[in-house]
């Protein structure tokens, strides 16, 4: 029955994008990508009876491991508690330097429109952390607000670049906000499925 379930969110969802005749493969995933930026993984899980939303948020690890740690540290702050995350978490795969974001929908409950409702908080969440964990590999800092999180007294990314503790240049930059799904054919390839 959760199967169905998640077929019927997977076809209704499908439908709110303008793709008909979105489905499960034999591994129950479903591929998409979103804007030609990054992929929107659906993986339903049996045992569980939950729909899983994964997508990459970085492909390749800092070098530098002081940009590492705060790099881990500021998608820790983020994830507790899945406050930032859409309700989900973060992993990273150190020896496949890839960081994924997750959410899941227990299907045994849900309406036949959940992942639809779902996915546009989904996105906007991938392309803001997508735009924080850049700039973060690259040195630059980002503040708690730009995470969504209540200041810290003496936050050193208000002050300090990681890449120039001294308080040099870099500075940080806002994550984007989706306003909702990204149609096909909008500002790249939209969705596709694989």
């Amino acid at each position: 029955m959760s199967f169905e379930n998640a077929k019927a969110n997977l076809v209704e969802f499908g439908k709110e994008l303008g793709l008909e005749g979105l489905e499960f493969d034999e591994n129950n995933t479903c591929i998409l990508g979103i804007d030609d930026e990054f992929s929107m993984h659906l993986t339903y899980e049996p045992n569980s009876d939950r729909l899983y939303l994964y997508s990459p948020l970085l492909d390749g690890l800092p070098a530098d491991l002081k940009k590492r740690c705060y790099l881990y540290e500021r998608l820790l702050e983020g994830a507790m508690l899945g406050g930032q995350m859409a309700g989900g978490g973060v992993g990273v795969a150190v020896k496949e330097e890839l960081i994924l974001v997750h959410c899941t929908l227990d299907m045994s409950h849900a309406v036949p429109t959940a992942l639809r409702a779902f996915a546009p908080l989904y996105v906007e969440t991938v392309e803001k952390w997508r735009k924080l964990c850049k700039d973060l590999s690259e040195g630059r800092t980002v503040s708690d607000d730009e995470i969504g999180l209540p200041k810290r007294p003496g936050d050193p990314s208000e002050t300090k670049s990681i890449a120039s503790p001294d308080g040099g240049a870099g500075g940080s930059s806002k994550g984007g906000d989706a306003g909702g799904l990204p149609r096909p054919g909008a500002g790249g390839g939209g969705f596709i499925k694989a």
